[in-house]
């Protein structure tokens, strides 16, 4: 089968990307700086000391402030355009606008190739009447491993709900230029945690339940989410966070310059419990680019014929290739480091 990737429309991708400003792509300029948009006290007029005692509220002391300033942008444009310096230069769209343009064609054409190449139905797990517990793939826990599963899957929940969220959320209130996501998808199915547990204890014979356990990242997993020109700062400064709430940093990998996967991922440890948990670090932009991708992820990782993992990995670079990478992201180095 010849590779799909010719039939997608790629020039709307470097179209895309040429729109972008040199300020999303990290070039700091003083055009965005605050001080640049507020007028300095020789702008002000004369009797600004009085206008501000005659207007008594901050609304109505802001409102004029601002017709103020529209009228000197107005001043300052009339006269560049007479000194033949043109009309001001119209604002190239945002990187989150671009990629909110670009979204909606990306999702056609996710849904066009989930016609094609559909998902392979997958068994629902469930306790037999034996009491043993059968799951995708023949996968099968004898009745005394079932009880033990159900067990630690709860104390799972229990901890991740009372233990781990909580010190996410202090995380969170620290700093408001952070956002935690998709905590809807905070614990790993019971089922899901079920087929991994019947898979360790397969390939390891003697392998206990909780041991099964223990190789299992993602039980409980946490997205935080940040600015594009705060995302290196913030993760960063998270990472020291977490570290301070008594969790153990086990891995951290950067995959920016990977082209199917864009964001940072990290594994923690418990120290009490041992128990491991995930959390990712992203852009909103880069977030909606997991979840759009992920149905391809999961035929990647099925068995499914060569000619549908490319079809899948053709479909994660290009929607990949329309993220901004942030500034100051190459400085988050891999953890164990590289050597």
């Amino acid at each position: 089968m010849i590779d799909r990737a010719e039939d997608w429309d790629g020039d709307a991708v470097p179209a895309a990307r040429n729109r972008l400003t040199n300020r999303e792509r990290g070039d700091a300029s003083s055009a965005d700086s605050p001080a640049a948009d507020s007028p300095t006290a020789d702008d002000r007029p004369a009797d600004a000391g009085r206008c501000d005692a005659a207007l008594t509220t901050p609304e109505q002391r802001a409102a004029a402030q601002r017709r103020y300033q529209d009228t000197v942008d107005h001043t300052y444009d009339v006269a560049r355009i007479e000194a033949g310096a043109g009309a001001p230069a119209v604002e190239e769209p945002t990187a989150r606008e671009v990629w909110a343009e670009a979204l909606p064609g990306l999702r056609a054409e996710w849904e066009r190739r989930e016609r094609e190449f559909p998902e392979r139905s997958r068994s629902a797990g469930g306790t037999q009447a034996d009491g043993g517990w059968l799951g995708d793939g023949d996968r099968r826990l004898t009745p005394e491993q079932n009880t033990d599963a159900s067990k630690a899957c709860e104390d799972i929940r229990t901890e991740g709900k009372e233990v781990i969220l909580p010190a996410m959320k202090r995380v969170e209130a620290a700093d408001p230029g952070r956002r935690l996501a998709g905590l809807e998808h905070m614990l790993k199915g019971e089922d899901r945690l079920k087929e991994k547990i019947a898979d360790e204890m397969t390939a390891k014979s003697g392998l206990t339940i909780r041991g099964a356990l223990d190789t299992v990242a993602d039980s409980v997993r946490f997205t935080f989410t940040y600015s594009l020109q705060r995302y290196a700062e913030g993760t960063l400064s998270d990472v020291e966070r977490l570290k301070e709430e008594g969790f153990e940093l086990v891995k951290l990998k950067n995959l920016w310059t990977d082209d199917q996967y864009k964001g940072i991922n990290s594994q923690w440890r418990r120290p009490e419990t041992g128990l491991r948990f995930e959390v990712q670090f992203h852009t909103p932009e880069s977030l909606e680019a997991k979840e759009l991708t992920h149905g391809a992820f999961e035929r990647i990782r099925s068995p499914a014929p060569p000619e549908v993992r490319r079809e899948m990995k053709t479909f994660q670079r290009h929607v990949n290739a329309l993220l901004v990478t942030p500034p100051g992201t190459a400085d988050i180095k891999d953890f164990p480091e590289k050597r």
